[in-house]
């Protein structure tokens, strides 16, 4: 509500049409922000830059909207430019002054931050098909990418929480500090933590959400449902797909319990277990850089199980074609099933 105010103050109060009780609670507001004053100043070196704003209204919010990448109609254009400047229309000057002000101002304030946010450094790390990344944040935690994977992160965590963005999978070592959990924002769920140990898939093109927890305890909120929280306790898995959310176990490879499927990735290993044969394709594709498409749809939601390691994909192919009836067809870059 404040931020409101203060961009509907400053509006008018740049474009000259602001009452004596308006510039007292603008005063307040900006003597008690720290971020009402820089935007204040920032903006107020820009917008009165010209001695008669009035008259360069438009050449201004032009150019405003230029820097935002803001297009208009050619009728909206004309709206704009046949303002009449002449002393009959002066009130009708400073109503459409003010109006345009407060989307200028508005404008302005957007531009503003984003700049700020592009100044306090966010990183990115992105791997390619067939190759995983690590990186350790400022705080400490480690985090592991595997293929086609985004990590979005401030170089210096600042504020009470820690928030990064993921698109494809990641391994999170969570450093503790009780003071500024940590946050996962991923395309269906944000993932609060303290300090723990869990993974994450989210890839954009797959049917399903999975979060996997080792160590610690981990909060998932749903992004489509806000109020559902789904705690999980160490060895919990979360899937959320479009039938909805579930709490399982983590998967192991084989009986001695001690090769995880969810992370069996970070050794380049390819583990899966009752997996639908288009989410496993999914993998393949990330894992040997290539597309696959099938021409049957009904072998998508065939269940497989396997591992693999340094077999191609060819061998990839022919040993999943023992366990079921399937054709295939290379050609270039792609793998047609049938």
């Amino acid at each position: 509500m404040e931020e409101e105010l203060f961009t509907e103050l400053l509006a008018k109060k740049l474009s000259g049409d602001i009452t004596a009780d308006e510039i007292a609670e603008f005063n307040r507001l900006v003597a008690g922000n720290t971020s009402f004053q820089k935007e204040y100043e920032a903006i107020r070196s820009y917008w009165t830059q010209d001695d008669e704003p009035y008259e360069n209204i438009v050449s201004i919010f032009d150019d405003i909207k230029q820097r935002a990448g803001i297009t208009d109609t050619a009728a909206e254009e004309d709206n704009i430019r046949a303002i009449n400047k002449t002393g009959s229309t002066f009130t009708w000057l400073r109503v459409v002054a003010a109006a345009v002000a407060v989307i200028a101002i508005s404008v302005s304030i957007y531009l503003f931050k984003i700049k700020s946010v592009q100044e306090n450094d966010i990183a990115q790390l992105q791997t390619k098909w067939g190759s995983t990344a690590q990186v350790k944040l400022s705080d400490g935690t480690m985090v592991t990418l595997n293929s086609l994977s985004v990590l979005k992160y401030p170089k210096h965590f600042n504020g009470k929480t820690r928030e990064v963005y993921l698109d494809g999978e990641g391994y999170f070592d969570v450093a503790r500090d009780h003071q500024h959990p940590f946050i996962v924002h991923t395309e269906k769920t944000a993932i609060k933590v303290l300090g723990t140990a869990f993974n994450l898939k989210s890839y954009a093109n797959d049917a399903q959400f999975e979060a996997t927890l080792f160590r610690g305890s981990i909060q998932a909120t749903l992004n489509d449902a806000p109020t559902v929280n789904i705690l999980l306790k160490p060895s919990d898995k979360l899937i959320v797909n479009a039938s909805g959310h579930q709490l399982t176990k983590e998967t192991y490879a084989d009986h001695s319990n001690t090769i995880n499927a969810e992370t069996a990735w970070m050794d380049h290993k390819l583990i899966f277990k009752n997996e639908p044969f288009n989410l496993l394709a999914n993998n393949l594709v990330r894992k040997y850089g290539l597309n696959i498409v099938f021409k049957n749809n009904g072998l998508k939601s065939i269940k497989l199980s396997g591992e693999f390691e340094n077999e191609n994909i060819e061998q990839v192919l022919l040993s999943l074609q023992v366990v079921t009836k399937f054709n295939y067809k290379v050609s270039g870059n792609t793998i047609y099933i049938f």
